[in-house]
């Protein structure tokens, strides 16, 4: 839906503050937009993405204060998901220990865009939403973890030192929308032990372990009051109930011979995207879903060899590659030869986008491999102005 910028009043000019997704204006027919009852401004506007609201802030005054009234705002839910509003934060510049923007790829309008991150940023380990858990600098130079709404002007909020035992690392964080955020901590040894920052209480606590010995534990994904996390050898599928710190292994045997597994959330349903190992290396990507009445991974496809032979064999061996994906958009790259690629869920359709020159290639790309969905709180005023 595009509002008709030659019916904006004439307070346009005068903009009230600027949209970190603001990319110019659309002339079509006029159309007495401001004319309509408040009531179907409001509900009109309410069908519009996030991202779509965010461009209309610095239009007027009017559209300023309608935005960001109580009334409008409790329209909106904190839940509420469109394709439109999915950005990929790909690369940040190697070269800046504190990048200050990120080269995003936007698939519903296959542009790249620069857009601007949390000031003190650096490493992001987890996000969810638009909420991500990063590595802080405080004053004093010390380092320590930082909740950051990405697409905001807030600065991060620095996190309590996690409590010391074996080395924790960040997991996930579970984003309500709504100002309230848990992120979920875990170390491995002899045994997987687990912390849980809740926001609510302002503190870590301890909350559960699980008689298993694993490598490592990667990827995270939260569905159903039950974060889904993968360990890495041996490999396995586990849930966690944050809620009440017990930790289970999932009756469901992994693919054989996978490699460089992910997990993704698409309509309440859980899915994998890994390689099949064949002599040391990847021979073939697939794309997996679990169907719990059977308890197994049913096949949704494989990469296509005319993709495959340039997303995976282009450099010789093969042995690694990220995917990240929200809204059944999947995005793949190699870091090898700096490919991504992109799958459509939905359309089941695959495809290469643009190549991105926003990063300048006499400056090295850092891969920051996030989905982001902007959150209605950055409609919201914050404090600081």
């Amino acid at each position: 839906m595009i509002i008709a910028t030659s019916s904006i009043p004439s307070d346009a000019t005068q903009s009230p503050s600027m949209s970190p997704l603001d990319s110019g204006h659309v002339q079509v027919p006029s159309f007495p937009f401001h004319l309509l009852p408040l009531h179907l401004q409001e509900f009109i506007l309410s069908l519009l993405p996030i991202s779509s609201l965010l461009r209309l802030l610095p239009i007027s005054r009017s559209f300023f204060s309608l935005l960001r009234s109580s009334t409008f705002l409790s329209l909106l839910h904190h839940d509420r998901h469109h394709r439109d509003d999915l950005f990929f934060f790909l690369f940040t510049d190697l070269l800046c220990p504190s990048p200050s923007f990120a080269a995003a790829f936007h698939p519903s309008s296959c542009r790249w865009l620069l857009l601007p991150l949390p000031s003190s940023f650096s490493d992001p380990h987890a996000s969810s939403s638009s909420l991500a858990v990063v590595d802080h600098k405080l004053a004093a130079g010390t380092l320590t973890l930082a909740a950051a709404r990405l697409l905001s002007r807030s600065p991060p909020l620095a996190l309590p030192p996690m409590i010391p035992i074996l080395h924790p690392y960040v997991l996930a964080v579970i984003d309500d929308g709504v100002d309230l955020f848990k992120v979920v901590a875990v170390s491995t040894g002899d045994r997987v032990y687990s912390q849980v920052y809740d926001s609510r209480r302002g503190r870590w606590e301890q909350t559960g372990q699980y008689d298993g010995r694993f490598a490592v534990l990667g990827s995270a994904k939260f569905l159903d009051g039950l974060l889904f996390v993968l360990s890495y050898g041996p490999d396995r599928l586990l849930s966690f109930n944050p809620g009440n710190g017990r930790w289970k292994l999932v009756d469901v045997e992994m693919p054989a011979k996978i490699v460089s597994s992910h997990l993704l959330v698409f309509e309440k349903e859980l899915f994998l995207v890994g390689g099949l190992e064949e002599l040391g290396e990847i021979a073939m990507i697939g794309i997996w879903r679990l169907d719990l009445s059977e308890m197994e991974w049913r096949v949704v496809c494989f990469m296509p060899d005319e993709f495959f032979g340039k997303f995976g064999r282009y450099s010789g061996r093969f042995y690694h590659f990220e995917a990240i994906g929200e809204m059944g958009m999947i995005c793949l790259y190699n870091a090898d030869d700096s490919q991504v690629l992109i799958f459509d869920l939905v359309e089941r359709k695959w495809w290469w986008p643009p190549p991105c020159h926003l990063i300048p290639e006499n400056r090295r790309r850092r891969w920051f491999g996030h989905a982001v969905m902007p959150s209605i709180n950055l409609l919201k005023p914050f404090d600081g102005g």
